[in-house]
């Protein structure tokens, strides 16, 4: 059990630390996002999880949101997230596996939503227009 629980905190203070510098720029680091991904490909090995779903999970959790990014690019001429989001959920996947990705998506998109609600609510702004980073609701979210 004491394996579970060093694992959880390195996985927390990985995710704070991605939320943290994607929400101050607006960026999440290829070299954070993919020692997230190392460390839950080592910590799934490690615990004893399915290495199989795990890597699936990087896959699928890249891919979703690389596809979701492309057609939004195809249809508005723009990109509608950054591929930092993407690599974050490679991590989510490799962390949680290819089953916990959609719940991950679903738990990120409803915080998303409710932020902006409530910013408009109080009869705020977002700042930089309408862009919003997503990471730290992707971090909240696991």
């Amino acid at each position: 059990m004491p394996d579970l629980y060093l694992a959880t905190f390195a996985f927390a203070a990985l995710l704070l630390t991605a939320a943290v510098i994607d929400f101050r720029t607006m960026r999440i680091p290829n070299a954070l996002n993919a020692l997230i991904v190392l460390a839950g490909l080592i910590a799934t090995f490690w615990l004893g999880f399915s290495l199989r779903d795990a890597l699936i999970g990087v896959a699928a959790g890249y891919t979703a949101l690389f596809l979701l990014n492309s057609a939004y690019r195809a249809l508005r001429g723009r990109d509608g997230l950054g591929l930092g989001d993407a690599k974050l959920l490679a991590g989510a996947g490799a962390w949680l596996g290819w089953a916990g990705l959609p719940f991950v998506v679903l738990i990120a998109s409803a915080l998303g939503i409710a932020f902006v609600a409530a910013l408009r609510i109080a009869g705020r702004q977002m700042g930089g227009g309408d862009a919003l980073a997503f990471g730290p609701f992707f971090a909240s979210a696991r």
